[in-house]
This record gives C-alpha cells, structure tokens and sequence, in this order.
C-alpha cells in the first residue's frame, strides 16, 4: 500500500479551550487523520522539545483560579504559551478550525487570521450549521472551505490524500514527502 497525498503533514486543529473543554474534537481528529499517516498538532501536549510553559488540566484551573482572584501578573507570565500555539500554527500544512457559536475562542481567531495570511488551507467547521458561521469569515476564506461538521472535513481531507478529489486552491505548498 503507497503512502496518500497528505502523509506526514502537519495539521492543528483550533477552537475552544478556556470557556470549553476542547480535548474531545482534537482526539477525534488526532485518531481519524492518523488513519491515514498525518501528523496533528495538540495544544494541550505540545510537540516541543525545548522547555516550555505546559498548557494541562493543571494549568487551566490556575489560570481561572487567577482570573477569578484578580491575579493578573501570575496569568501574565504565561504569555509564551501563545508564541508556542502560534508556532504549531507556522509549523502546519493545514489548520482546522472547530467554532461553536456563543463560545470565547480568543486565541483560536489569532491562529485562524494567521493562518489565512500565511496562505494556509483552513478547514472551518461551524458547529450547528455553515448557516451560522460569522460573516467576517466569508470575507476572509472561500465559503466552500466552511463546514457543517467534522464528518464532512474527514471526507474532504481522505479524498484529497486518495488523489480521488484535485487539491484546488493555490494555499497548499506541500513539500515532498522525503522533506516531511
């Protein structure tokens, strides 16, 4: 059996974490796309070598711990844990946004704008419905890039890495897969 289209790339799926746990829609992806050999990015265990500021369960009830008493320099010191997400996101072939109306996903839209001016494919699921996705959103991607469901994504990405649907956007720069 060859190896798809998409083996060994990189993706990181974004979306809820502080006001939503969102460990589940990572797992999900992290096992279907893995089927397939590529490589997701979690932020809640970061692929890093070097030392870094870890962002658990342990972490996440300090941070609303801190918020809550009004402890603004300890949640200030956290501030490299952005520079890491936003280095998963430059390290990324792909990114995969989970949105869910009505939840705070502050540093999800960094990672998404940056990801768009990167000129990285972005795979945009709206929970409930592409009916509900957010106009800004339109204007920034193609709204045949915007989904309904997780389902609907997983498709899309196994029909690209089968050859069976053409990548059509001048977005992917896959490098060959001895560079992967």
């Amino acid at each position: 059996m060859s190896n798809g289209k998409l083996y060994k790339t990189k993706v990181t799926v974004i979306g809820p974490m502080q006001y939503l746990d969102g460990r589940n829609i990572r797992e999900y992806f992290k096992e279907e796309l893995g089927k397939i050999g590529m490589v997701v990015f979690d932020h809640y265990n970061k692929p890093f070598v070097e030392k870094y500021i870890e962002e658990n369960e342990t972490t996440s009830q300090e941070l609303k711990y801190w918020l809550e008493t009004e402890q603004y320099d300890k949640i200030a010191e956290k501030r490299p844990i952005r520079s890491y997400d936003l280095s998963l996101i430059e390290r990324s072939d792909i990114i995969i946004f989970h949105f869910i109306p009505g939840v705070v996903t502050t540093g999800s839209w960094e990672e998404f704008f940056l990801a768009n001016r990167s000129k990285r494919p972005v795979f945009f699921i709206t929970e409930g419905g592409k009916k509900k996705t957010p106009f800004w959103v339109f204007w920034t991607i193609p709204h045949k890039y915007i989904y309904s469901s997780k389902e609907e994504v997983i498709e899309i990405i196994k029909k690209i890495d089968s050859g069976e649907k053409e990548i059509d956007s001048d977005r992917w720069r896959l490098l060959r897969e001895e560079f992967r």
